[in-house]
């Protein structure tokens, strides 16, 4: 399954949340709206090994399910991201789907479960292309 919500933060709220490329609790209060709105679609679970970041990766991401390399996440049934830097200011950085993309979700919230076929990847990129992501287990 996949959801896509757009314009769940602003352009404003963005810009903070890139400023902070770290790991992030749950309950920062920046992330109140954003995980009502991930609640409505999914039973995810907040309490621990689900967590958040915001990230900034240049080499991008290979192929891969969220579950990890040899399923090390194997409890990751939800995935959120949203991405945090306009696409204009940043060379590559490219989400996609095997069957879908490239989907640029700036200000906009991108779910996913765990099936097989959400498999994904990010092309390498330069510019600072920044990211939140949750990743949950099931609720």
């Amino acid at each position: 399954m996949r959801w896509y919500r757009p314009g769940v933060i602003t352009e404003a709220e963005a810009a903070d949340l890139a400023a902070t490329v770290q790991y992030l609790q749950f309950d920062d209060p920046r992330l109140v709206d954003i995980l009502d709105q991930v609640q409505e679609l999914a039973p995810v679970s907040l309490e621990a090994p689900s967590y958040v970041r915001v990230e900034e990766q240049p080499k991008g991401c290979p192929w891969h399910h969220d579950t990890g390399t040899g399923n090390h996440m194997g409890w990751c049934k939800y995935t959120a991201g949203i991405l945090l830097t306009d696409p204009k200011g940043f060379e590559g950085g490219a989400f996609h789907f095997r069957d879908d993309g490239p989907i640029w979700h700036y200000c906009d919230l991108s779910m996913w479960d765990n099936d097989p076929k959400n498999e994904h990847t990010v092309t390498s990129n330069s510019g600072g292309r920044i990211t939140l992501l949750m990743f949950f287990k099931g609720g």
